[in-house]
């Protein structure tokens, strides 16, 4: 059955299996920074404050999601 995970920039369809892996490797990624200074730029990695969370997706709703395909802005 396909999942549907929202992370900070956007929701993506996959299955289940591949969303259990994604959200497992996701947990333990650390955030990456670069600020642009005038002194030089500094980089950071730090704890990761990103959300992500997943819910199921009947295989009704994805074909009908599927054929509607990208919309029109």
């Amino acid at each position: 059955m396909p999942m549907v995970v929202s992370l900070t920039y956007g929701e993506f369809v996959m299955d289940t299996k591949d969303a259990v892996a994604l959200m497992q490797i996701l947990e333990k990624a650390e955030k990456y920074t670069q600020k642009w200074r005038s002194e030089g730029t500094t980089h950071h990695v730090y704890p990761s404050e990103e959300s992500f969370n997943a819910k199921l997706l009947s295989a009704d709703m994805y074909r009908m999601a599927k054929l509607a395909g990208k919309p029109e802005e």
